[in-house]
């Protein structure tokens, strides 16, 4: 990396005789020790760990040394993408494994992660998905920004991810718990990222060029954390909003005649009904319908419930009934962040390079 100075990195250690290794975790962290030792020792049950410390200016390497990880340290802050082209190159991680396991520095990966994103990674099968799950703690349980985001999660993944990874048209990857072919994750960081998020550019290019298959794990189960108060959440969400948008103007997303293409157009139309026309009928329906606005408010909030105590039974979090008058409140000003992402995208339709300040996390357990 012409941006980016070794500082120190443990040596690896020797190959096991036969060939590759099936799979590794690589992550890639900037300021990450607060969570670095639980998610490092999580992971080494499974398989070796490497760090790539992105110009980190806490204890971040001492941290992911002691708890068993392999460190490089780069002396300027590159992004994520760049950062996991020096650990690959650095550490010979496509000589040496078959596979690549890529998450952040919060997650945290169910004893079982490796092997069921193993079983999938067969046939043409290049990236594997896996369930995102929020790290909905006790000492967060009743934040109404992390609620929001399991809730987000659960309805996600159950309606959308599952029909996408049935027909290969999935539009996103986890960036933050997914397995790569060590070779696809090689050719996808060989070239800087245009977007403001990675795994947008990853999903994108590796549809458009057929190199592989995109496939949803829902038993290869991650924790994330997520956002703690309004202003976190906001900026990460715009900024996955902002990426989604990119990637469908530099893709040139429903411009082709493909399958891919049009289940993208189908997701367009349904997030523009999302923003603008229902609650256009809503106005509409109290102002010409006859409806009054409080047997409209009365319908809204009656369905908002309704979907909240489903949730609540499919995630086993019964506080997402009482919480839900926040979670209906948030999800307007997530229709506001649309918005905003889209104006966003007509300034700055590219990026020079994938670099951005992850939300405050919480302190390990």
């Amino acid at each position: 990396m012409s941006t980016a100075t070794v500082v120190d990195a443990v040596p690896t250690s020797e190959d096991e005789p036969g060939g590759r290794r099936p799979t590794c975790v690589v992550i890639a962290t900037r300021n990450g020790a607060a969570q670095l030792r639980s998610v490092i020792s999580r992971a080494r049950r499974q398989c070796p760990v490497f760090v790539v410390s992105d110009a980190s200016t806490d204890v971040t390497a001492e941290v992911a040394r002691l708890a068993g990880a392999e460190v490089l340290e780069l002396e300027v802050n590159v992004g994520k993408p760049a950062a996991i082209r020096a650990a690959l190159a650095h550490f010979e991680i496509c000589r040496r494994f078959e596979t690549v396991i890529v998450i952040d520095d919060d997650t945290t990966l169910a004893p079982d992660f490796a092997a069921r994103c193993l079983a999938r990674m067969r046939g043409g099968v290049a990236i594997v998905v896996g369930k995102t799950l929020s790290d909905w703690r006790r000492t967060v349980r009743w934040n109404p920004w992390v609620a929001s985001r399991a809730f987000g999660y659960w309805r996600y993944q159950l309606f959308v991810r599952r029909g996408q990874s049935a027909f290969n048209v999935m539009n996103c990857i986890s960036g933050s718990n997914s397995m790569y072919r060590s070779e696809l994750l090689d050719e996808l960081t060989s070239q800087p990222t245009p977007y403001i998020v990675d795994d947008t550019y990853w999903t994108l290019e590796t549809h458009r060029r057929g190199l592989g298959r995109i496939v949803y794990a829902p038993d290869a189960v991650a924790a994330v954390q997520d956002p703690m108060d309004m202003g976190g959440w906001y900026r990460q969400n715009l900024r996955w909003l902002w990426g989604t948008m990119q990637g469908i103007h530099g893709h040139k997303v429903g411009r082709r005649r493909s399958w891919f293409d049009l289940a993208y157009v189908g997701l367009i139309v349904d997030w523009v009904l999302y923003v603008v026309l229902w609650p256009a009928l809503l106005v509409a329906g109290v102002a010409l319908g006859g409806a009054s606005a409080g047997q409209s408010a009365a319908v809204y909030v009656a369905g908002y419930a309704a979907w909240s105590i489903v949730g609540a039974i499919a995630l086993r979090r019964w506080r997402l009934v009482a919480l839900f008058p926040a979670l209906m409140a948030i999800d307007w000003i997530y229709r506001v962040l649309f918005v905003h992402a889209f104006i966003k995208t007509i300034r700055t339709p590219r990026v020079d390079s994938c670099v951005w300040e992850s939300p405050a996390r919480y302190q390990a357990a």
